[in-house]
């Protein structure tokens, strides 16, 4: 499997110097789910229960679906606090391609309270909290969808500053030890009341943000500079609300392409200029899933209303619509919430209930569908990988390990006895899941380094 992993990682360019035990930012190294750590004297746990190979837990205040991050010896996530209520206060009129004015959602909530947003550091060794700080603390422009939060974007580090991205509630620097760096707005953000979702990603000394909103003329990407927070380019974007987070490439020649889903369109940038390189027609339905790669070729997909799937070949120039670009579309399978995952030559597709489809990743040609999972289930987090497993991880707190390859297997059913709507984190020896009340640090008995803590 260390070759297998190998080839899905290639791909990857950011300025992340990630080492093997890491997992830096959304979906870890490459923002393509798949540890690359080659460790074997500290294996990641295979089972585990609320009463075995949990190292700690630690409760966590507030609520977030942001995913943990690891960088060294700390932990880093986000949480948002719910204030007073702000009575009066409304959210934005909602204008867009497919709402009436005046819309608003049944399920959105809480633009009129205060929250004040956190970001925590957590010692990777002991579960106790190292640092918190507020970032911010006041009233929303927008609402959320109740099972959302304001805190839903996952942080990325580079291992000098972390760097948390709230949407309009601003993007914030910090030293790895806590130091506030800079802190920027990039204005009110409005996705007819549904809230947050996309995350930071990082290249060179770049932080770039993928923000669509619900008008597409509103749509921009941005790169802020690392050291100050200054902006370094913006490209307006034709494209209405995703919740996406852009992934960062490389082609065959070794270009760099920072690839956008969109429904409107997929648009591949030079991450160092904000110039397009590249366009395709999009998901066509609402771009939630975030892109993967390998095999020279993206995989972006979409689940609701309709469901979309597409592999588009990297290292091409201008609109590639109709063209021999698009490798390949298959129109099953994918999830309105959860990405899809890539190991070796396969890709697997989830729905949001944990049926599996897997594909053959450069052909498309389905291998399997309609894999289960033991119990009934649904999934808001993302899968993860390692070795020659994936980790499925339910709202239940269940997760099932299924063994990668062309024909679907369980291998195991584990559960924290907590609900779980963040991706997990994979580190060294370790797999960090964040549940509704509770960050779990999971590690085999074995390979324990001090006393069990639960804080």
């Amino acid at each position: 499997m260390p070759a297998i992993v190998a080839s899905v990682v290639v791909l990857a360019s950011s300025r992340v110097p990630a080492k093997g035990g890491e997992w830096p930012q959304w979906r870890g190294p490459g923002g393509l789910g798949v540890s690359t750590s080659a460790s074997t004297s500290r294996r990641l746990p295979e089972t585990w229960s609320p009463a075995s190979n949990i190292k700690w837990k630690t409760e966590i205040p507030g609520r977030g679906h942001s995913s943990p991050i690891v960088w060294g010896d700390r932990i880093f996530l986000t949480t948002a606090i719910k204030g007073e209520q702000i009575p009066g206060r409304k959210a934005p009129v909602h204008l867009g391609y497919d709402l009436k004015p005046g819309y608003v959602h049944p399920d959105s909530v809480d633009v009129d309270y205060a929250h004040r947003l956190e970001v925590i550091a957590i010692d990777a060794k002991t579960g106790r909290i190292a640092w918190q700080r507020t970032a911010y603390d006041g009233p929303m422009y927008d609402d959320r969808h109740r099972k959302n939060t304001y805190a839903s974007s996952t942080m990325a580090t580079d291992g000098k500053q972390v760097y948390a991205y709230f949407e309009s509630g601003g993007v914030y620097a910090f030293g790895v030890d806590g130091t506030p760096k800079w802190q920027v707005s990039l204005g009110g953000m409005a996705k007819a009341g549904l809230g947050p979702g996309t995350s930071p990603v990082l290249f060179d000394d770049l932080v770039i943000l993928q923000c669509d909103q619900e008008m597409g003329e509103g749509s921009f990407i941005v790169a802020l500079r690392g050291k100050d927070g200054k902006e370094a380019w913006r490209a307006s974007r034709p494209t209405r609300r995703s919740w996406a987070t852009p992934l960062i490439v490389k082609a065959e020649s070794g270009r760099a392409e920072l690839v956008a889903s969109g429904a409107e369109q997929v648009i591949a940038y030079n991450p160092a200029t904000g110039e397009v390189l590249w366009k395709a027609n999009g998901t066509e339905h609402h771009p939630i899933p975030s892109p993967v790669a390998g095999h020279g070729l993206v995989f972006m997909t979409a689940g609701y209303p309709g469901k979309r799937a597409m592999a588009i070949r990297l290292g091409r120039s201008g609109d590639l619509t109709n063209s021999d670009a698009i490798a390949w579309r298959y129109d099953k399978g994918t999830a309105y919430v959860p990405s899809p995952i890539l190991l070796g030559r396969y890709l697997y597709l989830m729905t949001d209930k944990g049926l599996l489809t897997c594909l053959d990743a450069v052909t498309g040609q389905m291998q399997y569908e309609g894999g289960r999972v033991p119990v009934p289930a649904t999934f808001t987090a993302s899968p993860v990988a390692y070795g020659d497993r994936l980790l499925l991880t339910s709202e239940d707190g269940d997760t099932f390990a299924i063994k990668a390859g062309p024909a679907h297997e369980v291998l195991a059913t584990n559960s924290i006895g907590e609900p779980v709507y963040a991706s997990p984190a994979l580190g060294d020896g370790a797999i960090y899941i964040r549940g509704e009340k509770h960050l779990f640090a999971i590690q085999e008995a074995s390979s324990k380094s001090g006393a069990d803590t639960k804080r």
